[in-house]
């Protein structure tokens, strides 16, 4: 049997991007004026049509909450730039979950429909104490992984990215802690050290690996029930070749959203 439906979402540390972590794609998270500054200066030419529709939608703030902006690869950005709108700074606090839900299921649906398996994305939501707490940021990371494994076809690998080990420690317990709540057969050890949990989620039957004690995430995959005795797993990596996939709709920018809570 073949998973019809692989993730791997893994956890590492922020200042990991590009020294050991090489994705095909960058997530950052912005407010709907897009006043962070999470994305590096651009050089962008208003005479170019793709130029102008990023800089024409730039022009619409406020964006609209759970939406995303995406730039493709360029001289000044080494892969895909996706620009996550979760925070409005006018109110307190300034992120909720369901937006970090909403903007990260569109992004890796996203992503995957442009052939970028390997997605670094920053902790969406969380700005020191105004934003999420780390508490809200699980629930959100794992409302999400339930959605995508329903509607996600093909192998994606996320890697979120935290500011320090003693968050990294406190999401990666959080999210295994969720996982084995709802656990309905017994956590068993497969091949050594990993182990895995199964549950059912709406009519998906789901299987998820991780290395008890490690500070990392974990592995899932939808398994199809006529076929429960076997189980093929493959996670993406980087692009060895160092390439960007093209989109099978080209274009530099997109704004897009999922319907509403």
């Amino acid at each position: 049997m073949s998973s019809s439906c692989l993730l791997r979402l893994d956890l590492d540390l922020k200042d990991s991007i590009w020294r050991r972590l090489r994705p095909d794609g960058l997530v950052l998270q912005e407010d709907r004026y897009l006043r962070l500054g999470s994305l590096p200066a651009v050089d962008l030419d208003p005479r170019d049509g793709l130029d102008a529709a990023y800089l024409a939608i730039r022009k619409k703030r406020p964006l609209p909450l759970g939406r995303y902006l995406v730039l493709r690869p360029g001289l000044d950005r080494p892969g895909w730039v996706y620009q996550a709108v979760v925070h409005d700074l006018g109110i307190r606090p300034t992120c909720r979950g369901g937006d970090v839900r909403r903007a990260l299921v569109a992004v890796v649906l996203n992503a995957k429909n442009r052939g970028i398996n390997f997605l670094a994305c920053e902790a969406l939501g969380l700005l020191g104490e105004d934003g999420l707490t780390l508490t809200e940021l699980i629930e959100a990371i794992d409302t999400a992984v339930l959605e995508l494994c329903s509607e996600l076809e093909g192998s994606v690998r996320v890697v979120f990215l935290l500011e320090n080990v003693d968050d990294l420690e406190e999401v990666s317990n959080g999210l295994r802690s969720r996982i084995l709540l709802r656990a309905n057969r017994s956590l068993r050890n497969i091949s050594g050290d990993t182990a895995l949990v199964e549950f059912k989620h709406d009519s998906a039957r789901l299987r998820f690996r991780f290395v008890p004690g490690s500070l990392s995430g974990y592995q899932v995959s939808r398994i199809d029930s006529s076929n429960l005795g076997r189980e093929v797993v493959r996670f993406p990596s980087a692009h060895p070749s160092g390439t960007i996939p093209e989109s099978r709709n080209p274009g530099l920018v997109e704004v897009t959203t999922r319907p509403g809570d």
